[in-house]
């Protein structure tokens, strides 16, 4: 586990090699125990180490035998032992003991393609001297960040974007596409990012770097739902055994390790195989608040006491706006997803502790268990029987300008989603807000910069790939494409990464997301019941109690912290007149939502003011002396 960064030539200028050490220092959190560096003029690339296996002789970058091809790493490779051994009998000498060292020797074997046999989570970078060719690529679910950016005749990239940045090379400018999909999604979905000129590698994707310029290509895509003769107690059985293996191979580690607990269906299973595998008491790790409606310990507490484990507590009692600052600091983007405040905190705690975490992240996507899966399925299955549904919310959506502070928030959004063309209501269900209102929202003279629809095209690009699947399995295909590669994994990882601690994720294992996502909708979810085949597959594993307690989704008092300890922060970076963000955001809009959620206890609007004030959070760290509205907004990037 580390953080990878890089420079390389994209024409015949050498490479300013004193740029690595800085980009190198900006990721010392992703990896405090060493770092290594390597620039031959055409290619530069560094690494942060933190050390997890191989620890007396893992440093990177790592080298094949006569020294042509290197590569920086940042993750694990599970199946590292059994491709070692392969390659030992195809004549390949190993200099470490790290998991790294397989992919070199893999690429001499396989070329670019080696990144098929990896299973685990990475991110890679893979220079190859002699074709003065360069190679990055991501894992299949997007566990591991990548980003990366083409200016000036050169290709920058790095772990996180704050790594690019202090490189020299780039100038922070504003994607005013990026903001649009920001304000929908609470993240920037796709390739952009919120800064002009920098892009995510896509999860599952490789990219190369010549002279001749850059190709991005997807080696591995999620299988679609497929005709079956399995039945499902037979499928359940193999679930069992692939989390269980899933499991197993996450607890390779030389350091001590332990796990996040909820007291949810995915993280006690998680607890209860590790339990069962290591034979000790594993060490449990949860999250509460000092607010009796949000704080779920007494789940967790449950759990723990069921496992035997040695669990750990952590309370919080507020969000202050230095911890809001510090957050958005590490995460390099505007942290809009609430969790990420008590993810950040747990991953600081649990540090104290263990260098490792397992985790329940992807149980949810992979087994149909948000709640808006049901209600795009009830919404279809309503629309069949009642013709005149859609007319009746489109009736209803042409109210909402004059009706809007009438209701809660998610009324309208109800509203607004049942008028939506049905292959776009996914990214209705999980929008933040709705597009007329990103119409009032955004400034007036940023308007015609705006994006245009950026957000809307990149999920109609997704919804393409899954078009000839059932509405849930396609839902489920766009979050997982985006939530949970764009969102939620890059909460995990930059909130853990933040305390230099590991987390590992045995629901995105590659062999169990293969087999489940093939296996027919209807095994996953119905009119009566959600995540079917992980309950089936979980009984006498998981309590049935457990089991069958309604999902409740983990809920963070943000409204009693916007308007507590983060109240001054709300005046100061969003309601005051004249502040930055207004040459975005309309500030009457601004101001009408923070005096209704005064008003009235609303989640969607306290959602929705969390999430501009995390926009200007962010804004005002990389942006805070700048005026006018030029000098820092960003048109298409230098490709």
């Amino acid at each position: 586990m580390c953080g990878i960064a890089g420079i390389f030539a994209l024409d015949a200028r050498p490479i300013p090699e004193g740029a690595l050490a800085p980009m190198n220092a900006a990721m010392i959190h992703r990896g405090p125990d060493e770092e290594g560096f390597f620039c031959d003029g055409v290619a530069g690339l560094a690494m942060r180490r933190l050390s997890i296996i191989g620890l007396g002789n893992g440093r990177q970058p790592i080298f094949n035998e006569d020294g042509s091809i290197a590569i920086v790493m940042n993750g694990e490779i599970y199946n590292y032992r059994d491709l070692k051994a392969q390659l030992e009998r195809q004549g390949h000498t190993f200099k470490t003991g790290s998991d790294v060292e397989v992919a070199v020797h893999l690429y001499e074997e396989r070329g670019p393609d080696f990144v098929n046999e990896l299973r685990g989570m990475f991110a890679y970078a893979l220079y190859d001297s002699r074709r003065r060719s360069l190679f990055l690529g991501r894992d299949r679910a997007g566990k591991k960040p990548l980003y990366y950016a083409v200016h000036n005749g050169r290709l920058v990239f790095a772990s996180e974007i704050k790594a690019l940045h202090a490189s020299g090379l780039l100038a922070k400018e504003l994607d005013p596409h990026a903001l649009e999909s920001y304000l929908a999604q609470g993240f920037v979905v796709g390739e952009r990012t919120l800064f002009a000129h920098v892009r995510k590698l896509a999860a599952g994707c490789m990219l190369k770097a010549t002279r001749a310029g850059i190709e991005v290509e997807r080696y591995w895509d999620l299988p679609m739902p497929q005709a079956t003769v399995v039945r499902f107690e037979d499928a359940a059985v193999r679930v069992r055994e692939l989390l269980e293996e899933a499991v197993r191979i996450r607890l390779m580690s030389e350091v001590p390790l332990g796990a996040f607990l909820s007291g949810g269906v995915d993280s006690s299973a998680v607890v209860s195989i590790m339990s069962r595998q290591l034979g000790t008491p594993v060490e449990t790790f949860a999250v509460g608040f000092d607010h009796p409606e949000f704080d779920e310990l007494v789940y967790a507490r449950t759990a723990a006491a069921l496992y035997g484990t040695h669990h750990h507590e952590l309370v919080i009692r507020g969000c202050s706006p230095e911890l809001l600052r510090e957050i958005n600091w590490y995460h390099d983007e505007p942290a809009a997803d609430p969790a990420t405040v008590p993810t950040f905190c747990l991953a600081r705690f649990s540090r104290q502790h263990v260098t490792v975490a397992l985790t329940g992240e992807g149980g949810d996507e992979l087994f149909a268990g948000y709640r808006h899966y049901r209600l795009h399925r009830r919404l279809a299955q309503l629309e069949r029987r009642v013709p005149g549904v859609p007319a009746f919310a489109s009736l209803l959506a042409q109210l909402e300008p004059h009706a809007a502070g009438l209701g809660p928030r998610r009324l309208w959004k109800g509203v607004w989603i049942a008028n939506l063309p049905p292959a776009e209501r996914p990214r209705g269900l999980v929008s933040v807000f709705t597009d007329a209102e990103i119409e009032r929202l955004v400034a007036r003279e940023f308007r015609h910069r705006n994006g245009n629809g950026y957000h809307a095209a990149e999920f109609r690009r997704l919804q393409e790939r899954a078009r000839d699947v059932d509405c849930v399995a396609q839902s489920m295909y766009v979050d997982a494409k985006s939530q949970l590669a764009d969102q939620l994994l890059m909460k995990v990882d930059k909130a853990t990464m933040a305390a230099s601690l590991e987390a590992r994720c045995p629901f995105l294992d590659q062999r169990l997301i293969e087999y489940v996502a093939a296996l027919p909708t209807e095994m996953k979810i119905s009119d009566t019941g959600a995540k079917l085949l992980l309950r089936q597959a979980l009984r006498g594993l998981v309590p049935d109690a457990l089991l069958d307690r309604p999902k409740h989704g983990f809920e963070v008092p943000i409204r009693r912290w916007l308007l507590a300890d983060l109240a001054p922060l709300v005046t100061q970076l969003l309601v005051t007149p004249g502040a930055p963000v207004h040459r975005y955001l309309d500030p009457q809009f601004v101001q009408t939502c923070w005096k209704r959620l005064q008003e009235r206890d609303d989640h969607q609007l306290a959602r929705q003011l969390w999430t501009l004030l995390n926009f200007a959070v962010w804004h005002d760290q990389h942006w805070p002396e700048t005026t006018g509205t030029t000098t820092h907004v960003g048109a298409s990037p230098d490709r």
